[in-house]
């Protein structure tokens, strides 16, 4: 499946020097999507967040810290993001009938049009939150700050190419961060113990250990499993890329160095050491907000 958004020529040639320079080959042809990417989620963060929001709770909002306002803000765009690819991913893997896996060099070496426009907008995303994490570390903490790094070298790594089409599939890890973030917007608008927040939490904590600890697990292990037969592997591999019916296809050349695949394995250890640390404080959280309702249930039969 071709890229529905193109890159117009002006920009992949002026793009190319620099991503053939970082090995990036196939980033040129989605360098305009990144862009787009970072300006739609920037504008999404700095304008139209404020703005519908003391729209729909002006007194509320109004009211909220700098500190509850900057995390509001990104909430909302991290909601956009989350639900934008939570239907992309899933729609592209079933669609796209070029992508082919049958085989590790098919699965690591693998690229299509569409998959490499939906890591684009991924890109763009971490990018995002990744100047934002900068921008306001005293607020958000070195926690956030890792996982936006760990999140902008998975996702601009794949463009060698490399692993894109698990990087596709890790998509499916955002199908519970909607929830996380309807859970921290009831706790800002006074719903904290509410039926609505309880069964939001439950649907959460169900989520997230099936999408991001049991589902991330295999992911990581089928992954590394190809990662280490293609490191042992004693021949290189050649990809044809077809990315656009006018042009002439890219073909390219792959052999896994051991820095690549270091830096994967370090960084997917990392993002599943981190899913597994805030699980285990959503589960506090809705075990506290569980014990809070029923408190206040018990009081009032009383």
């Amino acid at each position: 499946m071709l890229d529905p958004l193109p890159i117009p020529p002006w920009l992949r040639d002026s793009a190319e020097p620099l991503t053939n320079l970082l090995h990036l080959h196939t980033l040129t042809l989605h360098v305009h999507e990144v862009l787009l990417s970072f300006a739609v989620y920037s504008f999404i963060n700095d304008v139209l967040a404020p703005h519908i929001s003391a729209w729909l709770i002006p007194t509320r909002y109004a009211k909220f810290p700098r500190r509850t306002r900057l995390q509001w803000n990104i909430h909302v765009t991290s909601f956009v993001n989350a639900t934008f690819l939570s239907f992309a991913a899933p729609y592209v893997l079933s669609a796209d009938k070029d992508l082919l896996i049958n085989t590790w060099e098919e699965r690591l070496w693998g690229y299509t049009g569409a998959c490499g426009m939906v890591q684009a907008f991924g890109v763009g995303y971490f990018l995002w939150d990744l100047k934002v994490c900068i921008l306001n570390f005293e607020l958000l903490g070195v926690i956030d700050l890792v996982h936006a790094m760990v999140a902008v070298i998975i996702t601009t790594l794949g463009y060698r190419p490399f692993g894109l089409y698990y990087g596709i599939q890790y998509a499916f890890i955002e199908l519970s961060t909607p929830f996380v973030n309807i859970h921290w917007f009831l706790n800002k608008l006074d719903r904290a113990g509410s039926n609505l927040q309880i069964i939001n939490g439950v649907v959460l904590i169900i989520t997230f250990a099936c999408c991001r600890l049991i589902f991330g697990c295999y992911l990581a292990v089928v992954f590394f499993r190809d990662v280490w037969t293609a490191l042992h592997s004693p021949h290189m591999s050649w990809t044809e890329y077809n990315y656009s019916p006018t042009e002439k296809p890219l073909v390219l050349q792959h052999q896994a160095v051991w820095w690549v695949a270091a830096i994967f394995m370090i960084t997917h250890a990392i993002v599943m050491s981190l899913s597994a640390f805030w699980f285990i404080k959503m589960i506090m959280t809705v075990r506290k907000h569980i014990n809070s309702s029923s408190g206040r249930s018990k009081v009032r039969h009383d």
